[in-house]
């Protein structure tokens, strides 16, 4: 059948062939009578088409055009290449397709085809003629998709109206394929490619409180995410992404855009009016669908994964720190604290990816919490039976933070661990892997060998858990405080317990700086490792001051040396930074912490330098916040060493608490 079919046809490729077809249909000398067929037992039967004629020539039987004759089929470009207008053959036959097709390439001989036989690999007796040949390209295409694809909205309209819905083998588009975000919502995805390719490049980077050249969590879980969410919704139009997934997306893209605000290259159409449009449409479009995955989502049926909210959570909360808005951020370290709460620490197994994002979590809280110092100071029924016991847990108390309980004051990072011992504190000593996984505070200052923070931050878990220590020891002081000041009746034996942990976490934090200073040192020529080393520097230092600020309460002229430390050891970061380095300091925290107790000009112009340089390749709001708080701090301290020096010296946590402000600097 294949020899007689091939005889009957004329030499060369398919497309000759149906050339040939399509030519002698339209000739007025062919035959007017008879069946028009080709090859054994008809196989190629015209004749509902036509009116019987006499056929001529080699014995095939013309026909004349079709609506859609065979000849038409559109050559389906490649996968990586983009589907432009003048990609798609049109529908409609005309006499310049058929022309064009005598000119084409033999790259597809009949021989190609009509030589297989049923015993050879690869063939499928499913594959039919008809599946071929009635395939007909009807592109959807949208505003958005037009954009993507380099045309004018016009253009993708009345390309749109040339296709006929319906068809056999047509191709699905976006908007065929049932989603949730409606056009308006994807109408924000035009500029999401860069945004991803700008997070990536530059908001990861000045993320991280070093540079390290390592993958970032951002970049393995919301990143990747991102990504497949927005293929998801707009070319590929696969499923429904959850609402934790879709707030993951546009809080990604909302970072993205509002550094692009505080920051806009120079080569970009898009200026910072409108980065700062497209930063609050996404970030809106990011609350919302949080919002509904937190009410709708957490629970079954309609569960998403603990991972995918997590990580919306997260990026909500790194908006809010790069943009300064700081009420958001307390709202969504609730929410993140709630979620871990019930859904992360509970499980059995708690996957990498998931320790992961309470890394990221873990990192947000403490730096943040260090910095906060608007609590309610009030004590409270709980924390007065607390004095009384010394913070140690009486026998058969139970502890409200082990049960998760709903009642727990989430927000207000007061808790001391209630331990018989300080053992807490021993930094030396293991702990164990169950305390180490559902440590998410911090509150257990032993090593953990499953720590990942020096992979993701470059620093280590004991620096990051003596920051927690001090904060909630300086925040249960300051409490202690308020209640002796009410007249509360707490006892001695309180405040001495009190004292007792004050100078143990002293000379755990003293101990750490001098194991640091005094360990071995890399060698002279690894130069990769001096911006880490030098960054190191800085955080021990300011971690020395942190504490003597929030427990010792001492007067700034003692915090010389150390904010001498600090200056030193940044500008030492920033000469040993690579000229095109996007990397690190992500924190304005060790230079606040010093600058706050900088009473003299050099040292303030020294500090000023370094949040400069910072603010110059990171653009967070943080650094100008921190340069703002840090002015009005020295305009009240000159006041206070002219007018009142016997009364207490003017403090950061004066200016907070005067000004309801919360430094955002992790």
């Amino acid at each position: 059948m294949s020899t007689s079919m091939g005889i009957d046809l004329v030499s060369g490729s398919i497309d000759a062939s149906l050339a040939e077809l399509d030519n002698r249909s339209r000739s007025p000398s062919r035959p007017s009578a008879g069946e028009i067929v080709v090859g054994p037992f008809s196989v190629l039967d015209f004749t509902a088409f036509t009116q019987p004629q006499e056929s001529a020539g080699m014995g095939l039987r013309e026909i004349p055009p079709v609506a859609t004759p065979a000849s038409a089929v559109a050559i389906a470009p490649p996968l990586t290449a983009p589907i432009l207008a003048s990609d798609v053959s049109p529908l409609s036959p005309g006499p310049f397709v058929i022309d064009s097709l005598a000119h084409m390439d033999d790259f597809l001989h009949w021989s190609d085809l009509l030589g297989i036989t049923p015993d050879q690999p690869g063939f499928s007796s499913s594959l039919d003629g008809a599946d071929i040949f009635d395939f007909h390209p009807t592109p959807q295409i949208s505003a958005l998709d037009s954009r993507l694809l380099g045309m004018d909205q016009e253009s993708g309209a009345a390309l749109a109206e040339e296709g006929e819905p319906g068809q056999t083998g047509q191709i699905p588009t976006p908007q065929q394929t049932p989603m949730k975000e409606p056009s308006a919502s994807l109408d924000l995805l035009t500029d999401a490619p860069f945004l991803f390719k700008h997070f990536q490049d530059h908001v990861i980077p000045s993320m991280m409180a070093m540079p390290l050249g390592e993958k970032s969590p951002w970049k393995i879980l919301n990143l990747s995410a991102a990504v497949v969410t927005y293929s998801d919704i707009t070319f590929l139009g696969t499923r429904n992404p959850t609402h934790a997934r879709l707030a993951n997306l546009y809080g990604l893209l909302a970072c993205a855009a509002i550094h692009l605000t505080l920051k806009p290259p120079n080569h970009m159409v898009h200026t910072a009016k409108d980065w700062s449009q497209i930063a609050a449409q996404t970030y809106q479009h990011a609350k919302d669908h949080m919002q509904t995955s937190l009410q709708l989502e957490t629970a079954t049926p309609k569960k998403a994964k603990y991972k995918d909210q997590l990580m919306a959570i997260c990026g909500l909360i790194q908006f809010a720190v790069i943009s300064g808005q700081q009420q958001h951020a307390r709202c969504f370290m609730v929410d993140a604290e709630r979620l871990l709460r019930l859904r992360g620490l509970p499980k059995r197994r708690i996957s990498q990816k998931a320790r992961l994002l309470h890394h990221v979590y873990t990192w947000l809280r403490i730096v943040g919490e260090s910095t906060y110092v608007l609590h309610d100071y009030t004590p409270s029924t709980m924390f007065l039976e607390a004095l009384d016991n010394q913070f140690r847990t009486p026998p058969g108390a139970v502890d409200l933070e082990a049960t998760n309980d709903g009642n727990s004051r989430l927000d207000d990072f007061l808790r001391l661990d209630a331990r018989h011992s300080d053992r807490d504190l021993n930094i030396d000593e293991p702990k164990d892997l169950e305390v180490g996984l559902h440590d998410i505070h911090l509150q257990d200052s032993r090593v953990f060998s499953e720590t990942l923070y020096k992979q993701i931050y470059g620093i280590p878990e004991t620096w990051l858990s003596l920051v927690s220590q001090t904060t909630r020891l300086a925040n249960v002081m300051e409490t202690f405080r308020t209640a002796r000041s009410l007249g509360d009746g707490v006892s001695l034996e309180a405040w001495e317990a009190l004292q007792r942990r004050s100078v143990r976490l002293e000379n755990m934090i003293c101990s750490f700086d001098l194991n640091r200073t005094q360990g071995p040192q890399p060698e002279p020529h690894d130069t990769s490792s001096k911006p880490h080393r030098h960054m190191l520097r800085a955080l021990d230092a300011s971690l020395m001051i942190f504490f003597y600020r929030r427990i010792r309460q001492v007067h700034p002229a003692i915090l010389g040396g150390y904010v001498d430390n600090v200056i030193s050891a940044l500008h030492q970061f920033h000469a040993a930074l690579p000229q095109d380095s996007y990397g690190g300091p992500g924190s304005a925290w060790p230079a606040f912490v010093a600058g706050c107790e900088a009473t003299t000009s050099a040292r303030r112009e020294g500090i000023l330098k370094c949040l400069e340089k910072a603010e110059m390749i990171r653009s967070f709001a943080s650094f100008a916040t921190a340069k703002n708080i840090m002015n009005e701090l020295w305009r009240m301290q000159d006041e206070h060493l002219v007018r009142n020096r016997g009364d207490a010296f003017p403090t950061w946590i004066d200016v907070l608490k005067a000004g309801q402000s919360w430094p955002l600097l992790c």
